[in-house]
């Protein structure tokens, strides 16, 4: 019988994906008007941008795997550029991530960093990355702690660590898992020089991946219902049965697929089975445009002791666009968008003089509750994707991986969650 799945975000879309190639049935609901989840597209001034800028780079393997498998060629969809990032302080000079030299990878990476960072900064950070494996050993220890233990400076704390960590786990290092932290560093950093790379889309994400798996789960034989929610689970003699929707029709289905946020999953499970709700923390994105001619001096720079942390140039979407990023709870959230764009613009013009002390136009996005707080043991508190009710699955982001809440980490999901499926 049809398998459905309860999300249309990337998790849902992988899973639905992986199983009508395989020609098994589906039908994927989805509560929204578009699919993509929290990678969804929204208008602004007759233009298509993203929900909130996403960080993608080339170690992102499932999901390249997972567009390829759907007819998106990586050439075609992003810009691909080698790590080049400066970090501005508003207190210490310039630190510098960039592979952009004559030298072999690592030495390159390790090259610009000495540069930046001089030897001693350059020692710190090969013992962080070393030490990493017999942290992954042991128990888990927030990343303030872990930078503590391997005797990190006050610069590099705060200069590279603490945007790293908030960039990637979207939770501030005294809370943050180490495990989680140093399973990046290794995936990004300590693999081949790609892995590293930036990897910019030429399209909003909502007219990227989920269009095409859209149309490759049709052609396959899927079905897919928009604005469509579930509202109750039917379960008998612990055996999935179908869904109740919102309208009160029935959806019937002898396996289930659940691929929403966390805190919707436990909702929706709670009358069968117990879904820790993790705490879940928000990404603010503030878009700034200037004139067309504006750009930054590469496709992304990190900025600390302010405000803003990542700023990405989307001139390959919309000239003069730069996209500011703010990741975690913290002061902002007490602003006004009007006074958020402000501080921002300000931040920038001063990081960077020969950008106006004001963007033409703007528009901030604040997503609330953007991804599960990535804290120490999340691990324990995270499903696995099979469950102890015969024909219920679980994927979405949140179910374990090893992995924060990425894009990467939500195709990987859907796909195991799919594969899990067939075998039974």
């Amino acid at each position: 019988m049809t398998t459905l799945i309860i999300g249309g975000g990337w998790s849902g879309l992988a899973a639905a994906v992986t199983l009508v190639q395989q020609g098994h049935p589906v039908h994927l609901i989805e509560s929204a008007k578009q699919l993509g989840g929290r990678a969804r597209n929204v208008s602004w001034h007759g233009h298509v941008i993203d929900n909130g800028q996403h960080l993608m780079i080339g170690a992102y393997q499932h999901m390249l795997d997972m567009m390829a498998l759907v007819g998106i060629s990586a050439e075609d969809a992003f810009d691909r550029y080698t790590i080049d990032i400066t970090l501005y302080d508003t207190f210490f000079p310039p630190l510098i991530l960039s592979a952009k030299n004559w030298l072999p990878w690592p030495f390159s990476l390790a090259w610009n960093l000495i540069a930046s960072a001089g030897l001693t900064g350059f020692y710190q950070v090969v013992k962080l990355h070393s030490h990493s494996h017999k942290l992954l050993s042991g128990d888990d220890m927030s990343v303030s702690d872990w930078l503590l233990l391997t005797k990190q400076s006050e610069r590099l704390i705060k200069q590279l660590w603490v945007p790293l960590c908030l960039a990637t786990l979207n939770t501030p290092i005294t809370e943050a898992s180490a495990h989680r932290l140093a399973t990046v560093l290794q995936e990004s950093l300590g693999r081949r020089k790609s892995a590293a790379d930036s990897l910019i889309p030429r399209m909003p994400l909502g007219d990227l991946f989920p269009i095409a798996a859209a149309n490759f789960i049709k052609q396959h034989g899927g079905k897919i219902s928009l604005q469509t929610r579930a509202k109750k689970l039917l379960i008998e003699d612990n055996k999935v049965q179908g869904i109740i929707c919102q309208d009160g029709h029935k959806i019937i289905a002898s396996n289930l697929i659940v691929a929403t946020s966390p805190s919707h999953c436990a909702d929706l499970l709670s009358p069968y089975l117990t879904i820790n709700k993790p705490i879940e923390y928000p990404i603010s994105t503030v878009y700034l445009q200037y004139t067309t001619t504006i750009s930054l001096p590469s496709p992304m720079i990190g900025m600390t002791g302010t405000i803003s942390q990542w700023v990405f140039d989307r001139s390959a979407q919309s000239p003069g666009q730069l996209a500011v990023v703010i990741s975690a709870p913290g002061e902002h959230e007490k602003l006004t968008k009007s006074e958020l764009v402000s501080l921002v613009s300000k931040e920038l013009h001063h990081m960077l003089p020969y950008l106006p002390e004001q963007a033409s136009d703007s528009l901030v996005i604040r997503e609330k509750r953007a991804t599960f707080a990535c804290t120490v043991n999340i691990e324990q508190e995270r499903p696995l994707s099979e469950t102890t009710i015969s024909g219920l699955w679980l994927a979405g982001d949140f179910v374990a991986n090893g992995y924060p809440a990425t894009l990467e980490g939500a195709v990987r999901n859907g796909q195991h969650c799919a594969k899990l499926l067939l075998t039974k």
